[in-house]
């Protein structure tokens, strides 16, 4: 049975929020940290929100979760049938532990191995994206005034690019920038992938790369999913670096080096 995405969607925006002032709690009064066998941090924020998410989501709509802490501990859900939901309940931990203010939960659910629901809310600003689907995409501001997300006009000529000097490998990413573009203003980002998805959905930028060097490997779902169903439902366009499409069904949970392209510039027809 095809879930109903928009009866879904205040459900799941709910989730976040109370997900997102629990990591508050742990952000004013101080989180212990820990490092994971891949070597990357968690902490007790991660897996409190974790704790509240997955119950919810399963009494939401009851398909198996693939969640950042469950399966780093172990946990294998069977994603066979292709509906799921992907969870990760703290993007940015390192961040979280840097105090920077820049993380988010991110949920989304995916259905037919295309994610299709996407939540992403940054708790420090108390702002949120999501979206259920073609032209539902909205930015919802700390004072719950809601801003549609899609085209609202020309893309500039020049460019607006974000990524992550950390983790981008610049070789993929100047190599995909060189065959469609001349004229490119970079800005380096130090926030989650998903969030710099949202500044895309936005039209803040016109892409963003996602796109880890060679030590850390591809990227798992969580980090991308809830990011291209905002995108991809406000109009703009997610695909890999060699402009495949990104499809969820791969056992090891990971997605190609990718590129998040906003609606201005994805309505903008290509120079020639």
């Amino acid at each position: 049975m095809k879930p109903d995405l928009k009866s879904l969607l205040p459900g799941v925006e709910r989730i976040a929020r109370e997900a997102g002032a629990e990591i508050m709690k742990f952000y004013e009064a101080g989180a212990r940290s820990y490092t994971k066998a891949d070597e990357s941090p968690v902490t007790d924020a991660d897996y409190a929100s974790e704790k509240i998410i997955l119950p919810q989501l399963s009494g939401l709509f009851d398909v198996p979760i693939v969640s950042e802490e469950a399966v780093s501990s172990g946990y294998k859900p069977d994603i066979s049938k292709g509906t799921f939901w992907t969870v990760d309940p703290l993007d940015g931990t390192q961040e979280f532990i840097d105090r920077t203010g820049a993380f988010v939960v991110a949920i989304s659910l995916v259905v037919d191995n295309k994610p299709v629901l996407g939540v992403i809310y940054h708790p420090a600003l108390g702002i949120m994206y999501s979206a259920a689907g073609p032209g539902t995409a909205m930015k919802t501001g700390p004072d719950g005034e809601q801003f549609p997300l899609g085209v609202t006009g020309e893309a500039p000529e020049q460019m607006r690019l974000l990524l992550s000097e950390a983790r981008a490998d610049m070789p993929k990413v100047k190599g995909y920038l060189s065959q469609k573009f001349n004229d490119v203003a970079a800005k380096i980002d130090s926030t989650p992938g998903v969030l710099r998805a949202c500044q895309v959905a936005d039209n803040m930028a016109d892409m963003s790369f996602i796109c880890p060097t060679r030590r850390e490997g591809r990227t798992k779902w969580w980090d991308v999913a809830p990011g291209q169903a905002i995108v991809e439902a406000a109009g703009g366009k997610v695909e890999g670096l060699d402009g495949s499409e990104i499809v969820y069904d791969a056992t090891d949970l990971q997605v190609p080096p990718l590129v998040n392209i906003s609606p201005n510039r994805a309505a903008k027809p290509k120079s020639p």
